[in-house]
């Protein structure tokens, strides 16, 4: 009865030895590092319209995500604008009435964005992307897709505290 159930095993481990290099064949390679026009083809992949910036700025893409202008910005970039990370950014302004403890209750509530007041009165909404060891093009494209998702939600606690003020929603700060 034993030798029967050390056979299946045998079997069942060399059929995925086989199956392992054909699907190692069909990943996606990983990137270490993109440049902003890959940044933008990948959102307009995903549905975004998206936006260069200026070549002498920090490299960054403009997108629009929930009703609202967000900036793609790509840090830690080399002379020829290869970048090893990326920040989704969302800020509004003049929202110093906003309540610090519905920010605080966000950052506890929401793993993938964080959310802050500045000194300038400012509500920013930040999600941070690195490709330390390598990243696929779909895996940006999916992390765009979760940052749009977040923006909903924050939108959908912005609605729920505007509720009685006379300013909603903030001028976008860019």
């Amino acid at each position: 009865m034993r030798k029967p159930l050390l056979l299946i095993i045998a079997a069942a481990a060399m059929s995925l030895s086989v199956q392992s290099p054909s699907l190692a064949q069909n990943s996606p390679e990983p990137i270490v590092t993109f440049k902003a026009e890959d940044v933008a083809t990948i959102l307009r992949e995903a549905g975004f319209r998206a936006e260069v910036g200026p070549a002498n700025e920090t490299p960054r893409v403009r997108t629009g995500m929930g009703g609202y202008i967000v900036d793609v910005a790509l840090y830690n970039c080399d002379n020829e604008g290869n970048c090893r990370n990326l920040q989704y950014s969302l800020g509004l302004r003049d929202m110093q009435k906003f309540p610090l403890a519905s920010v605080n209750k966000w950052n506890i509530e929401k793993r993938f964005a964080r959310a802050y007041l500045d000194d300038n009165g400012n509500l920013w909404l930040r999600g941070d992307v690195y490709f330390y060891g390598g990243v696929t093009k779909q895996m940006i494209g999916g992390t765009t897709l979760l940052f749009d998702d977040l923006v909903g939600d924050f939108r959908s606690m912005l609605q729920t505290w505007s509720a009685g003020q006379s300013n909603p929603f903030a001028a976008a700060t860019h």
